[in-house]
């Protein structure tokens, strides 16, 4: 589906991209809402690769790997003019990933260990140039975040209001959690909320 943002475009910044059409490769509203920022017309055109990883890496390397894959599944679906955006976030507390929560009772042990403690959120992303469907340009930015205490009625109250189940760690940092249980965040607000754009933009500047 073709998107045409309200947002002032950012052509004159990205000459590169004049004649060219983003893609998406993703279902995430938040995703789509940091594409459109960018005033620039794109599709969203969502893949459905299996988000399956090694359970050999760790860290960094999960989210690399697993935009990586999904930008293998959609390549074939690209034409020259194409420029592929896909990627993956994870969410990480004391060496362990949290995933996104397959049910209720698991958002809420997800949300009550981040609670009063430290975590890092790391989102890769993959961007692929139609042209040259080989080459996968990949990156990561990490992000540090602390969470006030929360309390169970608090949770609770965010897991049957604000729908945990399709984000990783079972929270959104653009939503009432970020608002209220986020005390402090070391880096980009933009790579918490699902895409790095800072390191994006860098990437689409190199196209000509």
């Amino acid at each position: 589906m073709l998107f045409t943002p309200d947002s002032p475009s950012a052509l004159s910044l990205l000459p590169g991209l004049r004649h060219r059409k983003l893609v998406l490769a993703s279902a995430s509203p938040r995703r789509k809402q940091l594409i459109g920022m960018l005033g620039i017309p794109f599709e969203v055109r969502p893949i459905g690769a299996d988000e399956i990883y090694p359970k050999e890496i760790t860290g960094p390397d999960i989210p690399r790997f697993l935009s990586e894959l999904k930008a293998r599944a959609a390549v074939s679906t690209l034409s020259p003019e194409e420029i592929l955006i896909t990627s993956d976030t994870v969410v990480q507390l004391d060496g362990q990933t949290l995933e996104k929560p397959a049910s209720p009772e698991e958002a809420f042990r997800m949300i009550r260990a981040l609670s009063g403690r430290t975590h890092e959120v790391t989102t890769g992303f993959t961007i692929v140039d139609g042209r040259q469907t080989d080459v996968l340009k990949t990156d990561h930015d990490t992000v540090t975040v602390s969470f006030v205490h929360l309390s169970d009625d608090f949770i609770h109250h965010y897991i049957e209001h604000h729908q945990p189940f399709d984000k990783a760690g079972a929270y959104g940092a653009q939503d009432l959690i970020g608002a209220c249980g986020i005390h402090s965040l070391n880096g980009s607000f933009y790579t918490v909320m699902g895409l790095p754009m800072h390191k994006i933009f860098s990437t689409l500047q190199t196209f000509d």
